[in-house]
């Protein structure tokens, strides 16, 4: 009871001196203002007036250097020594690091300021780089420190050890840049060919039998030594032409996570899934470069090595057991219909589907004209074929499952040698317009306009036959609202009223040409056509004429001529074709409706019969007879570099019939894939479809007329929407 009556009388006493710190509680002196000091009390800080500093002689004992002579005696000249910088848990990757420290008076004297001292030490006790004499300004203390080459923890010290002041910092001093590997995932596995059965689809070029394909997702793989680095920057070099560096695409980030599973047991790994249809591609192979790159807590910078990836445009390539002679029809949900010519009239109608796999065969006869394919009905869709067996001239009309809906039967030696038109058309007891197919056969004595319509109620097969229908030859076949057009063996171009069955021509038909017309398209109320035949290289015209008939106003050459057997309309009603004379053979492009002269996009591309494909984005796809099958990128100049192209067998579009065409990108249920930045070219060579991987989402929807045919159903008939791919 007595101490704590004498404790807080010292206290009152200590406390009345200045009512300025009265009952004031604290912990630092620096909570009590520039005159006050916190002065600890039964355990508790109170401030309270700092006592005057007087001459050192009025102390009773000599006060030490670090001490100053008060009125309470000598006192502690400093209050603390705080370290500024580095920070402590701070990360250095090396150079020159000043160590900033600071030294607080408590007694402000005139006093010299005392030498610090700094110290950097590795775990082991041994010093870590070197230090320089600090210098001072006011209270503060710099020495710069060359940090060493060093991946551990240093101990940064700065001490005043006579008077027992001293400030300390653990920091991370890694000077050594991060490594990083890299690695992806494997293509998926290829299926083998087998004649009939299943598309070969390895890539026959030698160090691309597994390489990864154009519309392929890789997932590559990051990792690194340091288990510090956060996110790693994954870096993609595209193709360029003839296999030359291509563009570098943005980098994109890869979260680094610690995992037990990192390959080669590092400590933090992640992974990015790549669509290898975004880098560039001009070429039809190569090698797409991947490194990756990134920083440790430090901030240093490694990267790995270079990964190459093999990446093709080559999808797969059909085997068929016959010659095919017709432009493929592809399916509203993308199964591919073709037929064979075996040249016995045992050929066969194919459907196979985007992985190149057979779905179905049937024994229908030589086929040497294209199919076509109706509307879909739901899940079904009916396959136009036609064919001539041992006996009879057949006109079938197919399900997508192969099975038979109907089909039209004539005896005799009949020729069947063009494509097929589909469309809606009414007449002969329908009731309205039904989906309707027709084709030219070629009979003795006379020639017949066959229409083929499943779905009508009687009157399933109806022919128009006469001998002064005449005779058809292997080409187009057009079909605007219930008008045929077609091209005539007397080199002609005629056209009938199919929904009225009459055997006489429309009127303003037939049109004459020097040579036969294999060629037809339709924009508007203009028939464009393409004139030119194997034996008469300085005749032919691309040439355009009225629905109705009247004259034929040639548009390439406007004098002389040139044959063009096939050719297609893009965008802003360019054509493209390729046209030949017995010294020349060029692919060109004609402005229609401007006056202006045709120009050549590029010369000498060989003998182009099929008719190019326009793609979406504008690109261009043609293949010669030599089976050279070219990319052209759209531009204004001429002539033009392809973007790339390969080569396949001999006999690539050698017919009038043979033309390439394009889809939409499909999943493996026949869909097409949303937002798909490519789509598939089918190209015929002999016996043979191949399927390749372009950078053209489906066809140009914009173009009214981008193929053979029109469309990817080969339906002939401009009212046919073009397929716009999701």
């Amino acid at each position: 009871m007595w101490r704590k009556l004498l404790s807080t009388a010292f206290l009152m006493g200590a406390l009345a001196a200045c009512t300025e710190f009265e009952g004031k509680p604290c912990v630092a002196d620096d909570e009590c203002g520039p005159n006050g000091v916190c002065e600890p009390i039964n355990g508790e800080g109170f401030c309270r007036k700092k006592p005057d500093i007087v001459d050192p002689s009025e102390c009773t004992d000599e006060c030490l250097p670090y001490q100053v002579c008060t009125t309470e005696g000598c006192q502690q000249r400093f209050s603390a020594l705080t370290l500024k910088e580095p920070a402590n848990g701070a990360s250095l990757n090396g150079g020159t690091i000043p160590i900033i420290a600071e030294l607080t008076e408590k007694y402000v004297t005139e006093a010299q300021w005392p030498v610090l001292a700094f110290t950097a030490t590795k775990k082991d006790g041994s010093p870590a780089g070197s230090i320089g004499t600090p210098t001072r300004n006011g209270n503060q203390y710099t020495a710069l420190w060359t940090v060493p080459n060093l991946d551990e923890e240093v101990t940064v010290t700065v001490a005043y050890t006579e008077a027992g002041l001293s400030a300390t910092a653990i920091v991370d001093v890694d000077t050594v840049a991060p490594s990083f590997t890299i690695g992806s995932s494997n293509p998926t596995v290829r299926a083998p060919g087998s004649v009939g059965v299943q598309a070969e689809q390895k890539e026959p070029t030698a160090g691309y039998e597994s390489a990864f394909r154009r519309d392929e997702i890789v997932t590559v793989t990051v990792s690194s030594n340091d288990d510090t680095v956060t996110q790693a920057q994954l870096i993609v070099v595209g193709i360029g032409p003839e296999g030359t560096p291509g563009r570098t695409e943005a980098p994109v980030t890869v979260d680094m996570q610690r995992r037990t599973s990192c390959p080669g047991g590092q400590p933090v790994c992640g992974e990015k899934a790549v669509d290898l249809s975004v880098p560039e591609m001009s070429g039809f192979r190569g090698a797409m470069v991947f490194r990756a790159k990134g920083q440790d807590r430090a901030g240093n910078e490694g990267q790995s090595a270079e990964l190459p990836l093999r990446v093709t445009r080559w999808k797969w390539a059909f085997e068929a057991d016959g010659r095919i002679e017709g432009t493929p029809a592809l399916g509203n949900q993308g199964l591919i219909y073709f037929g064979t010519n075996s040249g016995n009239r045992t050929g066969k109608a194919y459907g196979v589907d985007g992985a190149g796999t057979r779905k179905w065969v049937v024994p229908s006869g030589d086929v040497k004209g294209s199919p076509a394919v109706g509307e879909l009905r739901g899940n079904e869709e009916y396959v136009y074929v036609a064919a001539r067996s041992a006996s009879n001239s057949l006109l079938y009309a197919l399900r997508n499952d192969g099975t038979e809906k109907f089909k039209c039967t004539y005896a005799g030696g009949v020729d069947i040698p063009s494509a097929i038109a589909v469309g809606r058309v009414g007449g002969s007891g329908a009731t309205g317009e039904v989906e309707t197919a027709v084709i030219i056969y070629n009979s003795s004595p006379q020639a017949r306009i066959v229409r083929i319509r499943p779905d009508a109620t009687g009157l399933e097969c109806i022919d128009t036959a006469t001998t002064s229908i005449p005779r058809g030859i292997a080409g187009a076949v057009v079909l605007k609202g219930g008008s045929v057009f077609y091209g005539t063996s007397e080199s002609a171009l005629t056209s009938y009223d199919i929904s009225t069955e009459s055997n006489t021509p429309r009127p303003g038909w037939p049109q004459s040409f020097p040579v036969a017309v294999p060629a037809l398209a339709i924009v508007s109320e203009t028939v464009y056509v393409g004139v030119g035949t194997d034996s008469a290289p300085s005749q032919g015209s691309f040439s355009k004429i009225s629905v109705n008939g009247g004259s034929v106003e040639p548009l390439y050459p406007t004098s002389g001529g040139s044959r063009v057997f096939n050719f297609s309309i893009g965008g802003s009603e360019t054509a493209y074709f390729g046209a030949e004379t017995s010294s020349s053979k060029d692919l060109r492009s004609l402005q229609l409706g401007t006056g202006t002269p045709s120009a050549v996009v590029s010369s000498g591309v060989g003998i182009l019969r099929g008719a190019p494909v326009i793609g979406r984005g504008g690109n261009l796809y043609t293949v010669n007879t030599d089976g050279e099958v070219r990319a052209w990128m759209p531009s204004s100049a001429t002539p033009l570099t392809p973007l790339w192209g390969t080569k396949i067998e001999s006999g690539a579009g050698d017919g009038t019939n043979i033309s390439p065409t394009l889809d939409c990108l499909r999943d493996p249920s026949g869909q097409a894939v949303v937002n798909a930045r490519v789509g598939v070219l089918y190209v015929t060579a002999e016996t043979k479809i191949h399927a390749f991987i372009v950078d053209s989402p489906g066809l140009d929807p914009d173009a009214p007329w981008p193929k053979y045919q029109h469309d990817a159903r080969n339906t002939g008939n401009p009212a046919t929407l073009i397929t716009r791919c999701p």
